[in-house]
């Protein structure tokens, strides 16, 4: 059998099984690449128990190159955002198809893909590096508005912060020649209501021509740029879901990308969409969304693209909404989940299809600076308005204790939007 070589990442929402399931989808089998020492013992034996698992040097990538040879494999991907360069230079190796150096720079550095986007007239948004707080609160003084101030190379909007002006520029954050920062215009967007104003659009190249498999609809964000999930289908009317999807497609060929799937987070404007950034790989956790909702396998659709297989790129009609749900600390500052009750009961609301518990009791809390989130509710409705209400029912039985940094005990209500204090 012929194989795939798929670099992966610890703990990611792309489980060894569902690679595996894709690939033998495809007639091929996988063929793992990890960066050495980044996985631990027990997913290694996880991914170890479908296929051979192939450890790297981040920055030398020949030896595995050599290695993974000895397994022909007929392409090589990732599922993984900050792994994208070092596949390019292990499928640069192999001599397979994956995006060229340029299409890695642009997909990779916020501030290269902003000027890509503006100099081929997809969208112009105001936006410079930095390498000091010096230029940062310069910079933030001359501007007329609002900004964003994120990493130039970064993912899963870990220290993205909102700035309203150089008074407001965090305390603690200080952009380096060694980690420049991007200082971007603020996107406003429109009033949607009940529903976040943005979507993301999932889309799939093949050679060199874009085509779109779907637009993702989006809850409200909490503050600064934390996520609450999203949802298949979208909200926007047709003419609007037409439109984001050509902005993104549009995107996704101006940064040179020839093959595999794309992930363009778009704003929806007063003035019209816009581009929030663009992504060389699977949107996070959409996979299981977009099996419920249009049948289709996300990861196949990636292998087959990344192996030159044929690939059915028709964007199938949705005959109900699918969404998942993200459960965010409420905590500012870290701490410790003690414990979660009613996710039994919660199991047995119409409409709720699955809950993941990310985070385990005894778990330890990220920092908000961070997108992670504890646990993720999968449902299903028959409109957008049901699946709010689906929500609000499911979520009004889940209650969580927390231990604070200061070693106080607190209780929470789940909720849609903020959770609610109780004890």
């Amino acid at each position: 059998m012929s194989t795939v070589a798929v670099v992966v990442f610890p703990n990611s929402g792309v489980r060894p099984h569902d690679i595996a399931g894709a690939a033998r989808a495809c007639g091929l089998s996988p063929v793992y690449v990890a960066l050495t020492g980044a996985l631990d013992e027990r997913e290694h034996a996880e991914y170890a128990a479908l296929g051979p698992v192939i450890e790297s040097d981040e920055h030398a990538p020949e030896l595995a190159a050599a290695a993974l040879s000895a397994h022909a494999p007929s392409g090589v991907t990732t599922f993984s955002e900050g792994l994208v360069p070092f596949t390019a230079r292990l499928a640069h190796l192999l001599r397979l198809p994956y995006h060229d150096q340029d299409t890695v720079v642009r997909l990779t550095d916020k501030r290269a893909q902003r000027q890509c986007l503006a100099e081929r007239g997809v969208d112009a948004v105001r936006s410079a590096a930095v390498t000091s707080r010096a230029e940062a609160l310069a910079l933030l003084g001359e501007w007329p508005g609002p900004a964003v101030v994120k990493p130039v190379r970064g993912q899963s909007s870990i220290d993205t912060h909102f700035v309203a002006s150089a008074a407001d520029f965090p305390a603690d954050l200080t952009p380096t020649p060694e980690r420049p920062f991007v200082v971007e215009e603020f996107l406003a967007g429109r009033d949607e209501g009940e529903f976040g104003d943005y979507v993301s659009v999932e889309s799939l190249v093949v050679d060199g021509t874009a085509h779109t498999l779907g637009v993702t609809g989006k809850f409200p964000l909490m503050p600064p740029f934390r996520e609450h999930g999203g949802f298949v289908p979208s909200h926007l009317g047709p003419a609007e879901h037409a439109g984001v999807a050509r902005l993104a497609n549009d995107a996704a060929l101006a940064l040179g990308i020839r093959q595999g799937l794309v992930h363009t987070e778009i704003k929806l404007t007063p003035q019209g969409p816009r581009i929030i950034e663009v992504n060389g790989r699977l949107g996070g956790f959409l996979a299981d969304m977009y099996r419920r909702a249009m049948g289709i396998d996300l990861h196949e659709l990636g292998i087959r693209a990344a192996c030159g297989l044929p690939v059915d790129v028709a964007e199938p009609v949705v005959a109900s909404v699918e969404f998942q749900y993200f459960g965010l600390s409420p905590l500012p500052g870290g701490g410790v989940l003690d414990r979660v009750d009613g996710i039994e009961v919660m199991l047995k609301e119409p409409g709720v299809v699955g809950h993941w518990q990310r985070l385990a009791v005894g778990g330890e809390l990220p920092p908000p600076a961070t997108s992670f989130f504890m646990d993720i509710l999968l449902g299903s409705a028959p409109d957008h308005g049901a699946m709010l209400e689906t929500i609000d029912r499911a979520l009004a039985h889940l209650r969580l204790t927390f231990t604070e940094p200061d070693g106080r005990t607190s209780a929470w209500q789940a909720r849609r939007g903020a959770m609610r204090r109780i004890g």
